[in-house]
């Protein structure tokens, strides 16, 4: 996967999240990593309403190939609010399968 193809899954994993679809990121996992309602927990316990981050973050993302599972890599996205980053982090699992992206929102680290 390149690291064009991932900056847009993790840009579409932000969209979803900004606007609250929580249902739809954990049918997109298969039941894999965070329900709907944990994520929906966590990005209460945020404060703030989350927004899109600035468009400069999706060109510097660190992608980590995850060990033992072929194609597949971890990505760590900051979240932002109204007044900026909000120290909390999403965590993302994706990985090719049959040529499409799947995605699994492992977690939602609120600081």
């Amino acid at each position: 996967m390149s690291p064009n193809d991932l900056s847009i899954v993790a840009k579409h994993v932000m969209k979803l999240l900004v606007e609250r679809r929580f249902e739809e990121l954990e049918v997109a996992s298969g039941g894999a990593g965070l329900s709907a309602d944990d994520m929906e927990a966590a990005v209460d316990d945020i404060g703030g309403k989350l927004v899109m981050p600035p468009e400069n973050i999706w060109r510097d993302l660190s992608a980590r190939a995850v060990r033992n599972v072929p194609d597949a890599f971890e990505l760590s996205l900051d979240l932002y609010t109204k007044g900026g980053r909000s120290g909390s982090t999403v965590e993302l699992m994706v990985q090719l399968r049959s040529g499409t992206p799947a995605v699994v929102v492992e977690d939602i680290i609120v600081s």
